[in-house]
């Protein structure tokens, strides 16, 4: 199959894969705008922010950005993540507007995976999605058609016919617990192998999804909205309403506020803006800023304090970041931006 290379240079490799890499995985995304997979490599190359990806592929040809042998920042999963340091991150094209150029770049995304699993003599059970490192709804518009269905598209690349079990998945993953079960849990890890920052308080939710023999092989979901991973020890099967010890810890790493309105999309800072741990202008500074030239691919956002803020997770850390937007007028609307949104 032919791929187009449009490496980073080496000089980048600081921010863009600072470590060597051995990939065990691939982590599936959609790239939420409509630009070509030219493009999408070109931006990402040529700037200096913490996000990159291995390929783009769109409804014509496929990219590359980043060498396979490299780590990339795109699962959300913190510096030590398997996601981020052991997946060949594939982004999907023309994601944000749909339709026939989405479902070719789709198509030819898959025949590419294939080709990939053939390649390193790996099964369908090595194809994951973004979402499954982070809380992020990714890849958006895949999910929204049916990740199941697009599992489907690799495996008939692949000459194999899909059953209906590949649709139950850790029904019988040889762990305590399976997926769908009510819980409440006192324990949050950034990720499942339990290597980046732990969190005690008290969280309600499902379990999303079972990574077997993983040290926090437990995926918490909330509202359809993954919050954290946990263990055997941290599970109360008896699920009740979280109490107060969950009111002192609002900012803690992946929590979403009742008030937090999903969103994916980019925003382009025309301005130097501070990146916080909490929505406030009495949050955590992390030290860290967006400017003028920069973007950052959001999740979400809310309105509080006459702002609007966006979060994301950071790609290094794995904590979910804040920064103002825009201001609110007298009606909510966010009619003065600090930028332009994607």
């Amino acid at each position: 199959m032919d791929i187009v290379k449009n490496l980073v240079s080496s000089s980048l490799y600081y921010c863009k894969c600072p470590y060597s890499m051995n990939p065990t995985r691939i982590v599936v995304h959609n790239t939420a705008n409509d630009a070509s997979a030219r493009n999408e490599i070109q931006y990402m190359i040529n700037n200096r922010n913490e996000v990159s990806y291995h390929y783009a592929v769109d409804d014509k040809e496929i990219v590359q950005g980043i060498p396979e042998n490299r780590n990339a920042w795109h699962a959300g999963d913190g510096g030590n993540g398997v996601g981020n340091r052991q997946g060949i991150a594939i982004e999907i094209c023309y994601s944000k507007s749909g339709g026939a150029r989405f479902d070719a770049a789709e198509a030819l995304a898959a025949k590419f995976i294939a080709s990939k699993l053939k390649e390193k003599g790996w099964g369908i059970d090595k194809v994951t999605k973004h979402q499954d490192y982070s809380n992020k709804y990714c890849p958006h518009r895949t999910l929204d058609k049916g990740w199941q269905r697009f599992l489907n598209m690799i495996q008939k690349e692949l000459g194999q016919t899909t059953t209906s079990s590949s649709s139950a998945p850790n029904s019988s993953s040889g762990e305590k617990y399976s997926t769908g079960t009510p819980i409440c849990t006192n324990t949050l890890s950034v990720n499942c192998n339990g290597t980046g920052k732990i969190y005690t308080g008290d969280w309600s939710g499902s379990i999303g999804k079972v990574i077997k023999g993983a040290k926090y092989p437990y995926r918490v979901d909330r509202n359809g909205v993954a919050i954290g991973w946990t263990s055997d020890t941290g599970i109360d099967t008896d699920p009740h309403v979280p109490g107060g010890s969950a009111q002192s810890t609002p900012t803690v790493l992946n929590s979403i506020p009742s008030d937090f309105n999903r969103e994916s999309a980019t925003f382009y800072p025309n301005t130097t803006l501070k990146i916080r741990k909490a929505p406030t202008e009495k949050g955590i500074d992390t030290g860290l800023y967006y400017s003028n030239g920069m973007s950052v691919q959001y999740d979400g956002y809310v309105k509080r304090e006459g702002f609007v803020w966006i979060s994301w997770i950071s790609a290094s850390t794995g904590e979910r970041r804040w920064m103002k937007a825009g201001v609110l007028n007298s009606k909510g609307y966010n009619t003065n931006p600090y930028g332009r949104f994607v």
